[in-house]
């Protein structure tokens, strides 16, 4: 629901002047006009003139926004950042002011305020923004990591952190909250922040807001922690520098691809290459993988919100899909790849698949097909969230020219849009589970499904392709 009413905001501000993404060099910047920041007030916005290499909300310590921070903002907006700034008490007070919430959902509105910026500006992939502040601000990217859900955020990053938020109105999560002196604090929900969290500590640091990091890692809290030398504003800034997308190199040829890596020492001579939903890399997509990783799979995911963010056509995803397996299969040591897809993600790989060279798709085990539908798109679109997407393609015509023995086709009983009845009895595996398109969140059982699949196609000693 929250994710359909921030594309709606989306679509509102649709109508805007689209913005290059590639100017000429020593070009001015585009103008940041036209955007709905919601709670964040009126916030600084620096767009990049070249080719953006990520997005930085920038919070300013207590003393609101200072020369340090405007210097800090433009020089990472000549690294390619997006960088939204933001004076962090007129933002407080602002939320203290607004009573149209009992509550203050504040990613809502980063991850709104992203997406815009984003699309206008007409990025190739989907940079997730990366929260950051020094002490009060520092304080502020702990207690939102508290509200965030999986694949919004790309990090929170928190330097010498301050034990108290001065903000009374509460945010709105189930973490605890405790009155402390000058404001009060956040804990953590169950399970680990949904998004990685820095917090690097210079000489300055105080000692209660290491001592609330220290407890909340006490409580089994992956928060990641650094103690530098310097000050805040130098390590904040290399720590942001580093965190930007690099270019593709000899060093790291898939870096413009922006994968998520789950390494495991592999038992059946196999990886997964996992192509997420439109939702991002979360839920089904994300359980699915570590549930394989743990049972000695090898898994690579492609985040399809990100990847598919801009235009791309099957030809170029099938390239791209060529040029993990080969990096990967080399990388990790295996000869054996089986492609898993859910809905978005399921229905562009029978085209991927397809045109892969022949010697790389002789690679692949079995595809896992779930929640495929019978239309297919090359790009995340506001519409598509909204219900009014216009499909690119059809799937069946390209399923129907794989081996039946190569695919799995997962659907749930209660859905009633699935391609998966449409092949049954071809020689197409059909599991049908209970529930509809998220399968009733048993994700494990899925997963075995999968791993099922595995053991069956790849016999121990044998190629895959020599059962077909």
């Amino acid at each position: 629901m929250i994710r359909n009413l921030l594309f709606a905001s989306l679509f509102a501000c649709a109508s805007l002047p689209a913005m290059a993404q590639d100017a000429p060099a020593g070009s001015a910047p585009p103008k940041p006009d036209g955007f709905n920041a919601g709670l964040l007030g009126k916030p600084e916005i620096l767009l990049p003139t070249e080719a953006v290499t990520g997005a930085v909300f920038l919070f300013s310590d207590k003393e609101g926004w200072t020369p340090a921070d405007e210097a800090t903002a433009a020089t990472l907006q000549k690294s390619g950042a997006i960088v939204v700034g933001i004076d962090t008490p007129k933002f407080l007070a602002g939320l203290e002011a607004d009573k149209s919430e009992d509550c203050a959902y504040v990613v809502g509105d980063i991850e709104d305020l992203s997406h815009q910026i984003q699309r206008q500006l007409g990025t190739s992939i989907y940079h997730s923004p990366v929260i950051a502040g020094i002490g009060t601000a520092g304080a502020l990217a702990l207690d939102l990591a508290a509200q965030t859900p999986d694949a919004t955020i790309g990090r929170n990053v928190a330097v010498d952190p301050a034990l108290a938020l001065p903000l009374v109105k509460p945010l709105c999560t189930d973490a605890p909250r405790t009155e402390v002196p000058g404001g009060v604090t956040y804990g953590l929900e169950k399970g680990d922040p949904a998004n990685p969290v820095d917090v690097i500590f210079t000489a300055s640091a105080p000692a209660d807001g290491k001592a609330h990091v220290a407890e909340l890692q006490k409580q089994g809290f992956k928060l990641k922690d650094k103690t530098v030398e310097g000050d805040a504003r130098a390590a904040l800034l290399e720590r942001l520098q580093h965190l930007l997308v690099p270019k593709s190199s000899d060093a790291d040829p898939l870096a413009d691809l922006q994968l998520i890596e789950l390494p495991a020492t592999s038992k059946f001579d196999t990886l997964a290459i996992v192509f997420s939903g439109d939702g991002g890399w979360r839920d089904i997509d994300k359980s699915v993988a570590e549930a394989l990783q743990k049972e000695g799979v090898p898994t690579v995911g492609v985040d399809s919100l990100r990847y598919f963010w801009s235009q791309k056509t099957p030809d170029q995803t099938s390239a791209d899909l060529a040029r993990i397996i080969e990096a990967y299969t080399e990388r990790w040591g295996v000869d054996h790849v089986v492609l898993i897809g859910y809905s978005f993600g399921a229905d562009v790989l029978p085209a991927a698949y397809n045109r892969l060279p022949a010697d790389t798709k002789d690679m692949v085990a079995q595809l896992s097909l779930l929640g495929l539908s019978e239309a297919v798109d090359y790009e995340i679109s506001v519409g598509e969230f909204l219900g009014t997407s216009s499909s690119e393609g059809q799937t069946l015509p390209d399923l129907k020219q794989i081996k039946p023995a190569l695919v799995q086709c997962v659907y749930g009983e209660e859905e009633d849009d699935s391609a998966c009845p449409k092949v049954e009895g071809t020689g197409v595996e059909m599991i049908k589970t209970t529930g509809g398109h998220h399968f009733d969140g048993d994700y494990d059982a899925l997963a075995a499904k999968i791993l099922d699949g595995i053991k069956r196609r790849v016999p121990a000693g044998a190629h895959p392709q020599a059962k077909k």
